[in-house]
């Protein structure tokens, strides 16, 4: 579906929620309950949880492992009145990751067209796994909604823009991967009160993924030596250029829960899951040595499908 009408599909979602819920308030009070609307102010979160990020098929990888942070969001009434408001929001968790996957050789083959008389390829994967990979990502949100009082509980859809960075390090390479989403949320939030008046929030959010640039920084990898086999020589491998991919296709969704337990501090709950399809294929130039012999060659590379589970606990204290 091209992206104008996902727009215009989402303006008509929150328009058809803020319609049912001003019905459901024009039957009640014309002032609203406070406590019922997004807070204005200030909050602070911490949090610790779990991230997963796969690439399924075959030869399926899993990067996983516990994460920390934290994130600020700041509220403002636009409208007091009609209860318009903009929220930012700013987010970051870090740690170390363990991969699960599966690691390919590099190899030599006979090629006449090659100046050193050799093609470079990859080999036949086999299982491997590496442990304290630093991996760590921050985002930032500005979102603008409206509140909506409606009997015993609180509506308050938003609209906005997001960009999430992503840094996936390896052995000796901080930030040898890097992500960078631009992204739409949509979402909706439901609000009551409960146990002696404390505020209890439902949100739901569908992030739909406008563009995604992925860069592989396969420079920091440097070269090595390749030993002699039975069918092939010994050869040299000086290193790698670069490599980026445009990614088209993407969404993810998030689901939360807030209990507001005193006036300044709260506890959430919170799942997010992305999910992002396959890059077109770029190249990347290898330069290696054979006998002496120095040649380059271009090899294909794509960022293939992947998910990536998220679930966080955050402990918020508003000022």
């Amino acid at each position: 579906m091209p992206l104008r009408p996902k727009i215009l599909l989402a303006a008509s979602f929150i328009a058809s929620i803020s319609s049912q819920a001003f019905a459901q308030a024009s039957g009640s009070a014309f002032s609203a309950d406070a406590s019922l609307t997004t807070p204005t102010g200030n909050e602070v979160n911490f949090g610790l949880g779990g991230y997963n990020y796969v690439e399924p098929g075959n030869t399926s990888i899993s990067i996983h492992g516990l994460k920390f942070g934290g994130g600020y969001t700041g509220t403002l009434s636009l409208n007091p009145v009609r209860h318009w408001f903009l929220r930012i929001d700013a987010r970051g968790l870090f740690g170390n990751t363990t991969y699960d996957g599966w690691c390919s050789p590099y190899l030599i083959t006979p090629d006449s067209r090659s100046p050193n008389g050799y093609a470079l390829d990859i080999g036949d994967p086999s299982p491997c796994s590496e442990s304290g990979d630093k991996d760590w990502y921050v985002e930032g949100r500005a979102l603008v909604g409206k509140d909506f009082i409606g009997g015993k509980w609180g509506w308050s859809p938003d609209i906005g823009l997001g960009v999430r960075h992503l840094s996936n390090g390896i052995a000796g390479a901080a930030g040898y991967r890097t992500d960078d989403y631009l992204y739409l949320p949509i979402a909706i939030t439901a609000r009551t009160l409960v146990a002696s008046q404390h505020p209890l929030s439902f949100r739901l959010e569908y992030d739909h993924l406008l563009h995604g640039w992925q860069n592989t920084h396969n420079s920091l990898l440097g070269g090595g030596d390749v030993p002699a086999t039975p069918t092939a020589p010994a050869f040299t491998i000086q290193g790698f250029s670069d490599v980026s991919f445009d990614q088209h296709s993407g969404w993810a969704v998030r689901a939360s829960v807030k209990y507001q337990m005193t006036r300044h501090w709260s506890v959430v709950p919170e799942y997010i899951h992305w999910n992002v399809d396959a890059s077109p294929v770029n190249y990347s130039t290898a330069t290696f040595t054979v006998n002496g012999v120095t040649a380059q060659e271009q090899l294909g590379f794509y960022e293939p499908l992947n998910r990536t589970d998220e679930f966080v606990v955050k402990l918020g204290f508003r000022f």
